[in-house]
């Protein structure tokens, strides 16, 4: 979905259920997870700056004279040329405590990118390839990259590896753009070495790859929408 928001300006967002492959005017290219918008200026002056909400890739054009910013509700990424992935999502829901919250994320797996923390002064950190950066309250917390396979979701594959119950269902929730409510008494658990959902295949067939792993049932309402049991 395109459309102008100034003379100068483009939006761009990723409707509920797919992604969205762009190029930008530098050369730039940005793939976009689904519900996650864009904006950016036509042509880039003297800096390159957009506006990011929601996930996306960033596979920056190196311009050493002109840095690329993305600005973000909590955090501003800058880079001069680069590879990585950025989750900003103002609005977050939070299975277990059953409340929205917010959740942003930094992952470098190319290059060298800054990340300022706007909700708190002085909170800067440079990130190195295979680290990412994430928002604990309003600190940013430096982690190494645990696995790169959570980066495949420009390719259309869900990572099960290292994820609890309740971030693969609101994982699920965005790749399908589908509301599934989790009514279990205790989450199921969730222990595999390798997982790996490929998106094309459609929602029931990742719900039932999912129940080979770990116990639930689910049904579907009248309103399209998923409850786990």
């Amino acid at each position: 979905i395109i459309e102008d928001t100034a003379k100068q300006y483009l939006s761009v967002a990723a409707p509920a259920g797919q992604r969205i492959d762009i190029t930008l005017q530098d050369g730039t290219s940005v793939c976009l997870n689904s519900g996650a918008k864009l904006e950016y200026p036509i042509r880039f002056n003297r800096n390159r700056r957009v506006k990011l909400s929601g996930e996306a890739m960033f596979n920056v054009e190196h311009d050493a004279a002109r840095p690329f910013i993305v600005e973000t509700f909590a955090c501003d990424v800058e880079v001069l040329g680069t590879k990585f992935n950025i989750l900003a999502d103002a609005r977050t829901a939070d299975f277990t405590a059953d409340e929205l919250t917010h959740d942003f994320t930094t992952a470098l797996l190319r290059g060298k990118v800054k990340v300022t923390n706007k909700l708190a002064s002085g909170d800067q950190i440079i990130l190195d390839p295979n680290e990412k950066v994430c928002l604990n309250g309003n600190r940013l917390v430096l982690t190494r990259i645990e696995n790169t396979d959570d980066y495949l979701w420009t390719e259309g594959i869900l990572n099960l590896v290292g994820h609890p119950f309740a971030d693969i269902i609101a994982k699920m929730e965005k790749t399908y753009g589908v509301k599934i409510q989790i009514q279990t008494a205790e989450l199921p658990q969730i222990d595999v070495i390798r997982g790996k959902i490929p998106v094309n295949m459609g929602l029931d067939y990742a719900l039932r790859a999912l129940q080979k792993i770990t116990p639930f049932q689910y049904e579907k309402d009248e309103n399209n929408v998923i409850h786990i049991k």
